[in-house]
């Protein structure tokens, strides 16, 4: 009898687990850990099972769902960026998206069902200017760069069991590790913390403190399983030989309006552990990431009374103290974002710089203390958007732009040279007359080649093709473009998207004209999926209290600038500046109004509708 139903009980888990496994358009191998995606903020997803070129030059990639969020635009804030992960309540993909008015919302990807949603309780100011008052940040997750994708039970099954804590990669490598499993999941294990030697990500090389994989916090020896930073503990064995399922299944990090930090587990939408100040309440915030244990945000604009600054909090203390850096000179623009071996990149606007203090410049600060490290800067560098990192002939680069409308390019290992002062490569201006870069973050990508084989093992993930031509540089422009910059996509008077390509090598570098969008009112930064970049016209009226156009949703071919696809008239209102993401062979917009939009291949996940979705 006993026999009996041990039988029936594997038998009734291992249905569970193969109906989870097999539900539609639950796999994939692409997910948006971050604002931006990825620690170097590139807007790029290197691999795919939907999207790619050659799949959107045929038909079938349609609207698949709308779902209206019960939010409250705050002038022309409404949505966030989302976050998507895998492998939540039983394999059901979803993406955490905030909103003005302090909302945050679980969405399931394949129905646009709204699983849970959250409202932070505290006063919320009137929106003013550049201050939207109110506002709760980005979801964020943890990012993990070294190429592996976690099996869906860490270890389980022959897959390769993998950790939180972990090393900084190639750009559009992050993926996030759930730590679901014991084994190479424990702290404390290096074989968890790092990647297989050879591997993409790893950097034996790496000093302490800035690649290395942090040691076990004190107090949780080598023997403890390895949790989620920000939540409980979980004790040895717990669970038995289904532990696994007594364990979070995943978190995404917010700020509330109040400069509340909560760690919110992605089921439930609930506090893991009691919120920690933070940043100043109703300051303006940038879109936050997490890396390793330590969760890193900017604030600018003087909102809020807060200075302009980064701010670090670590995650996995219980106490969660915070260092910041001052600026004491101009406003930090855009995300912070990281280099492969873990230093902070920062950019910096214009300003009158007092002590220290820095103005016009792109800064390295160390990930720990938040020190400068290195710095580059020229006084007519006035810099809008944060630094984006790519990979060129064996150097790590910075991208940035000035609001004149040039591009900057930088060497990580010699940011500004011997002067501070020495760039790499500085681009004439893309911008017309009255023009002007109004996202906060230029995109870059990079071709890539054949993909190679599978690591050794059952169950083990297949790695993403190596990168092998030349970056590109992706430019929002607000306006028209620079005379004599050609676009066989007809006029621009709107604004549009400029491609660059970056060429040479060594200190020779240059960024050649690529190609040019259509015609986009109020271009948000694009945002790449395996060669696929997709430039959204936000519609968003130049003034603010314009009442502003239809978003319009547009696929490229990112090495010709052929458009593949576009949205028409699916989305009737303008979208919401910088909710934009991707994940799971689906794109997202997210409009002013609280609608959602989910972009897609028309398949079986189409022909379910729920309450508030069509």
């Amino acid at each position: 009898m006993r026999a009996t139903r041990l039988l029936v009980l594997i038998s009734t888990f291992a249905a569970v687990v193969g109906v989870a496994l097999a539900q539609p358009g639950r796999g994939g191998g692409s997910q948006w850990l971050t604002a931006l995606a990825d620690a170097q903020r590139t807007s790029w997803i290197r691999t795919d099972d939907k999207i790619s070129p050659a799949a959107l030059a045929k038909p079938g990639f349609a609207l698949q769902w709308t779902s209206k969020l019960a939010n409250q635009p705050r002038g022309v804030n409404g949505l966030t960026q989302g976050v998507t992960g895998a492998g939540v309540t039983l394999f059901v993909p979803m993406s955490v998206v905030g909103g003005s008015s302090n909302n945050i919302y679980g969405i399931d990807n394949d129905l646009g069902h709204v699983v849970w949603q959250r409202h932070f309780e505290s006063p919320l100011p009137p929106a003013t200017g550049a201050c939207g008052g109110g506002l709760a940040s980005p979801a964020t997750r943890i990012v993990r760069a070294d190429g592996y994708l976690p099996t869906p039970f860490g270890g389980f099954g022959g897959g390769r069991a993998v950790g939180y804590r972990s090393l900084l990669g190639e750009p559009g490598e992050g993926v996030p590790v759930e730590g679901r499993a014991g084994g190479g999941g424990r702290t404390g294990d290096p074989s968890a913390a790092a990647p297989p030697a050879g591997a993409r990500g790893a950097n034996p090389a790496a000093p302490q403190g800035r690649g290395a994989a942090p040691a076990p916090p004190a107090g949780r020896g080598a023997q403890a399983v390895e949790r989620i930073p920000g939540t409980p503990p979980v004790e040895e064995g717990a669970g038995g030989a289904f532990g696994f399922l007594f364990r979070p299944s995943g978190v995404a990090y917010v700020i509330s309006s109040d400069g509340m930090l909560h760690v919110v587990g992605l089921p439930s939408g609930k506090d893991m552990q009691k919120p920690a100040l933070f940043v100043p309440a109703n300051s303006r915030w940038s879109a936050p990431v997490a890396v390793g244990t330590t969760m890193y945000t900017a604030t600018s604009g003087g909102c809020g009374g807060a200075p302009s600054a980064v701010w670090a909090i670590d995650l996995d203390s219980d106490a969660k103290p915070v260092v910041s850096w001052k600026a004491n000179g101009g406003d930090v623009v855009g995300a912070v974002a990281f280099t492969q071996d873990g230093t902070l990149i920062a950019a910096v606007g214009a300003g009158k710089a007092t002590g220290d203090g820095k103005a016009s410049a792109i800064v390295a600060l160390d990930a720990k203390t938040l020190q400068p490290r290195a710095w580059f800067t020229q006084p007519d560098t006035d810099f809008v958007t944060g630094p984006t990192i790519i990979r060129h002939d064996g150097k790590e680069i910075v991208a940035a732009a000035t609001r004149d409308g040039r591009v900057v390019l930088l060497d990580v290992a010699s940011l500004g040279g011997a002067n501070h002062a020495t760039p790499l490569f500085i681009s004439r201006t893309v911008l017309g007359a009255g023009a002007k870069i109004d996202a906060d973050a230029l995109a870059a990508w990079q071709e890539s080649g054949a993909p190679p084989a599978a690591p050794a093992g059952a169950g083990a993930p297949a790695q993403p093709a190596p990168p092998t031509g030349a970056p590109w540089i992706l430019v929002p422009v607000a306006g028209r473009i620079a005379e004599g910059a050609s676009s066989a996509n007809g006029a621009v008077s709107n604004g549009a998207v400029v491609a660059l390509k970056l060429t040479g090598s060594g200190g020779a570098l240059s960024l050649a004209p690529g190609w040019v969008s259509h015609d986009l009112t109020s271009p948000s930064t694009p945002l790449i999926v395996n060669g696929v970049v997709f430039a959204l016209a936000t519609g968003v009226p130049a003034a603010p209290i314009g009442k502003g156009g239809a978003a319009v949703l547009h696929a490229y071919d990112g090495a010709t600038g052929k458009r593949l696809w576009e949205s028409g008239k699916a989305m009737p209102t303008p979208a919401s500046p910088g909710s934009f993401w991707s994940g799971l062979g689906q794109v997202y917009v997210g409009a002013r109004d609280g609608t959602l939009y989910a972009f897609g291949f028309d398949d079986e996940r189409r022909a379910v509708t729920t309450p508030g979705t069509k």
